[in-house]
């Protein structure tokens, strides 16, 4: 009689598993952005929803934006190949030219990237109002102060 009450919540749990294991949804996600390994494709999102752009503004960033894709992608891309390289390279122990090589190479890269984006930030500056302008220096203030905060911590002697 004991041995029942036992094996009955036994035999529940492989029986609940075994179901969920059936029904388990395997369709891929609706928006190629939202999946654990893709946060990154929205990461300043938020910045835009807190400037409070009209839907004219929107459609006309949208479209700097996708106007700036021929330029933007190929230099992401040549960042994301120089750090590729860079990292591979230190992980075979090359030798310290080669990395030196590398690391210029990204920054490189790094640079050309930085300057597509302020281009395309410069044309979408040009859309804001004076309040949504004070907003953006107010966001972009608050995130200068904790690089700085950081830049600090890390300076401090290490005990």
């Amino acid at each position: 009689m004991k041995f029942k009450y036992f094996l009955f919540p036994i035999l529940a749990v492989i029986g609940c598993g075994w179901l969920q294991a059936q029904s388990a949804d395997s369709t891929p996600l609706a928006s190629p952005g939202n999946g654990p390994d893709e946060h990154w494709r929205h990461h300043h999102g938020w910045i835009w929803r807190e400037l409070n752009l009209t839907e004219a503004q929107k459609v006309q960033i949208k479209s700097i934006r996708q106007d700036m894709k021929s330029k933007t992608h190929p230099a992401l891309a040549a960042v994301l190949k120089a750090k590729l390289k860079l990292q591979q390279d230190i992980d075979a122990n090359s030798e310290q030219a080669l990395i030196a090589a590398d690391a210029s190479a990204l920054a490189t890269a790094e640079s050309q990237f930085a300057s597509v984006r302020a281009m395309e930030l410069g044309q979408i500056k040009v859309l804001l109002t004076d309040e949504q302008k004070t907003t953006l220096q107010n966001l972009r203030q608050k995130r200068e102060e904790r690089m700085q905060e950081m830049i600090n911590r890390l300076s401090q002697p290490t005990t």
